[in-house]
């Protein structure tokens, strides 16, 4: 049975997908928040995003 870890030797790199989810939703939050435009990829293409603007409960306290 595989674990939810990479294979890869590296321990570095055994994490870097979850780091990578974790970027990325930090970055939508943080775009939210100041309300600028994000880029992704959709259909092989760069887009610029707008978020809607953020709900007081989705925002991230940077204090903890």
């Amino acid at each position: 049975m595989k674990s939810g870890k990479s294979q890869n030797p590296d321990p570095d790199m055994q994490n870097a997908t979850a780091a990578l989810i974790r970027a990325a939703k930090r970055a939508r939050q943080v775009v939210a928040q100041t309300g600028t435009e994000i880029v992704v990829i959709r259909d092989g293409k760069l887009v610029r995003e707008i978020p809607p603007p953020e709900k007081p409960s989705d925002r991230v306290d940077d204090h903890k």
